[in-house]
C-alpha cells in the first residue's frame, strides 16, 4: 500500500528536486576555478541532502504511533501476538520504502560531480552512507517522540528540536572548547552528530593523518567512528521505542477512566486577559482557540534559545571571539524563526482537523453563524495566541541589527558590509509578519483538503517556503557576483519585496479558494474523502 500511495513519489519528486536544485546553485556560483568546481556542487548537494534527512522523521514517522493512540487502534495490535519492538520496527519499514524511493530520485547526481573534476567516488560513496545513517536516526527519532506522545504537534516539534540539538550542539560545545580553552577533543557527544560524519566524508578531511588538539588519530577514524555512533543512536532509539510501546498504552488506558481537575479557563493561552475577553465576547474565538497553547518543553526551548542568542551576541560585540560569536547568534535566532512557523503551521491546522473529523465543523456551519465568522474567529485567534512569539521574533532582528550599528568595527563591518547585514535583518523583520499572516490562511486551506494534521501543516508550510528558499538561493548567487556590497544590499531588498509579493498571491489563492463558501468546500472534501475510502475497500 506504501509503495502505491501519492505521497511516495511526491517524496521522491521532492527529493530530486531538491538534489538538482543544489547542483545548479554549486554550478552557477561565480568566482570558482574550473578544478574546484566540483567540490563545490558536491558541498552544496551534501547540505541539501543533510537537512532533508533530518527532516524526514519530522515529517514521515513523528506521527505513525502516536495517530494509533488517537484513533483507538493501538489496542487492536496488542491483541496480536507482535510485541513492542515489532511494531515499532514495521512503522520503521513501512516508512522506510516510502525514503527509499525517494533516495533512488536523489542519490545518482550525486556522483555528477565527478564528472566536473575535483571529487573521487570514494568520498561521494562515503557522504552517501552518512546520509543514510541520518536519514535512519531521523526516522528513529521520529517513532521514539511518537511513542511517547498522543499529539501529532508535539511529537513534530519534538522531533524538530531533537534532531536540531542532535547536530548543531556538540559542534557547539566543540567551538566553544577550542576558543575559551585552546583545544577541544572530538570524542563523545560530537561523534553522535551527523554533521562530524559529513564534514570527515570529504577525502582532504579523511585523509588526514592527525588532528592538533582533538585527541584522535586521524579523519578515519573519526568519520568510522561518527558512522557507528549514528547506527547505533538509531538501533537504540527504535529498541527503548519497543520496550515503551506497550507500558506508554497501559498507562495511558489504566488514567483514561480517572477523571481529570478541571483546567483554568485561560490556562492554554498566552494573554490570560485576552483569552477571557475573547470567550466572553464570542463563543467562536473559544472553539478556534482552545488547546491553541504550548507545552512547557517548547517555553524551555524558545526561553533557552533566547538566552544562548543574547549570550553569544554580547561576545561578539565584547571579546575577540566576535565572528563564531555573531555567527551562532545569527543562526540560533534563524532556528528560532524557523521552529515558530512550524509552531504556527500546526496549530493553525489542528483544531480544524479536530473539528472536521468529529463533526462538529459541519454543526457549526448549520448554525445561522455566518462563515466570514469562523474564518475570523479563526484568524483572530491565531493572531492572539502568536503575538508574543512574533514580537520576540522582531525583537531579535533588532538587536542583531543594533549590534551592526552601534559595533561596527568591533564586528568589522567595514565598506559596505553593514549594508547587506542591514538589508537582511530589516528583510526578516517585513517578512515575518507577512508569512505569519500567510500561513494562517494556507492552514484554513489546507486542513479542509488533506485527510490528517500532518499532511495539512506539511502543505501549508512547503507553500510558504516554496518561493522564498529558492528565491533566496537566486538572490545569493546575484549578490555574489556583484563588486559592492552596497548593490548586494539592494538584490536582497528586492528578494523580500519579491517574498511579500509572493505571500499575497498565496492569500489572494486561499480567498479566491473559499469564495465558493465554507460550507461547500467543506462538503466537498467529504465526498472526496467517501470516495477514495469506497475505491480503497
Amino acid at each position: 500500500m506504501a509503495s502505491r500511495h501519492r505521497e511516495t513519489w511526491r517524496l521522491r519528486v521532492y527529493f530530486g528536486a531538491g538534489t538538482v536544485a543544489s547542483a545548479m546553485f554549486g554550478m552557477l556560483l561565480p568566482d570558482i576555478n574550473r578544478s574546484e568546481r566540483g567540490m563545490v556542487v558536491l558541498i552544496s548537494m551534501a547540505c541539501c541532502g543533510l537537512v532533508l534527512s533530518l527532516f524526514c522523521g519530522p515529517y514521515l514517522t513523528a506521527d505513525a504511533v502516536s495517530s494509533e493512540k488517537r484513533e483507538g487502534t493501538l489496542g487492536l495490535l496488542f491483541l496480536t501476538p507482535l510485541k513492542g519492538w515489532e511494531i515499532v520496527a514495521g512503522k520503521m519499514v513501512t516508512h522506510s520504502l516510502q525514503v527509499s524511493y525517494a533516495l533512488l530520485g536523489g542519490f545518482p547526481l550525486y556522483f555528477l560531480p565527478i564528472l566536473l573534476g575535483g571529487v573521487v567516488w570514494n568520498e561521494v560513496t562515503r557522504l552517501l552512507l552518512v546520509l543514510l545513517f541520518t536519514l535512519l536516526v531521523s526516522l528513529a527519532c521520529g517513532v521514539f517522540w511518537s511513542t511517547i506522545a498522543r499529539e501529532a504537534r508535539t511529537a513534530v516539534l519534538a522531533t524538530t528540536v531533537t534532531m536540531i540539538l542532535l547536530t548543531l550542539l556538540p559542534w557547539l560545545l566543540v567551538l566553544i572548547e577550542e576558543k575559551l580553552l585552546g583545544g577541544a577533543q572530538m570524542v563523545g557527544l560530537p561523534l553522535a552528530s551527523p554533521m562530524t560524519g559529513t564534514l570527515l566524508a570529504f577525502e582532504n578531511n579523511y585523509r588526514k593523518s592527525g588532528y592538533q588538539g582533538l585527541g584522535v588519530a586521524s579523519g578515519a577514524f573519526v568519520y568510522w567512528s561518527s558512522v557507528c555512533c549514528t547506527l547505533a543512536l538509531s538501533v537504540l532509539l527504535v529498541g527503548i521505542s519497543g520496550w515503551l510501546l506497550r507500558r506508554v498504552w497501559r498507562r495511558a488506558e489504566a488514567v483514561a477512566g480517572v477523571p481529570k481537575p478541571p483546567r483554568p479557563e485561560a490556562g492554554f493561552m498566552i494573554n490570560k486577559l485576552r483569552w477571557t475577553r475573547a470567550m466572553e465576547s464570542t463563543p467562536l474565538h473559544w472553539l478556534a482557540a482552545r488547546e491553541l497553547g504550548e507545552g512547557l518543553w517548547l517555553r524551555w526551548v524558545r526561553w533557552g534559545t533566547l538566552l544562548f542568542f543574547a549570550i553569544m551576541l554580547v561576545i561578539s560585540v565584547t571579546t575577540s571571539f566576535w565572528e563564531g560569536g555573531y555567527i551562532m547568534a545569527f543562526c540560533s535566532a534563524y532556528g528560532l524563526h524557523l521552529l515558530t512557523r512550524i509552531q504556527l503551521a500546526l496549530a493553525a491546522t489542528r483544531h480544524l482537523i479536530e473539528d472536521r473529523r468529529s463533526g462538529a465543523l459541519e454543526l457549526v456551519l448549520t448554525t445561522p453563524v455566518q462563515e466570514a465568522e469562523v474564518v475570523r474567529a479563526h484568524h483572530q485567534s491565531l493572531k492572539r495566541g502568536f503575538l508574543r512569539p512574533l514580537l520576540l521574533l522582531l525583537g531579535m532582528n533588532g538587536l542583531l541589527e543594533l549590534a551592526v550599528i552601534l559595533f561596527p568595527e568591533q564586528l568589522h563591518m567595514g565598506g559596505g558590509a553593514w549594508a547587506v547585514f542591514t538589508s537582511l535583518f530589516m528583510a526578516g523583520a517585513v517578512v515575518t509578519p507577512a508569512d505569519f499572516v500567510t500561513l494562517r490562511w494556507l492552514a484554513l486551506r489546507e486542513s479542509l483538503r488533506q485527510s490528517n494534521q500532518l499532511k495539512a501543516a506539511g502543505r501549508a508550510f512547503g507553500w510558504l517556503v516554496a518561493g522564498a528558499w529558492p528565491g533566496f538561493g537566486v538572490a545569493f548567487l546575484l549578490a555574489m557576483g556583484l563588486q559592492k556590497e552596497v548593490l548586494a544590499a539592494f538584490v536582497f531588498s528586492c528578494w523580500a519585496a519579491a517574498c511579500l509579493l509572493y505571500d499575497w498571491l498565496l492569500v489572494h489563492s486561499c480567498r479566491n479558494w473559499l469564495r465558493r463558501g465554507l460550507r461547500r468546500r467543506v462538503s466537498e472534501v467529504e465526498i472526496h474523502l467517501v470516495t477514495l475510502q469506497r475505491q480503497a475497500s
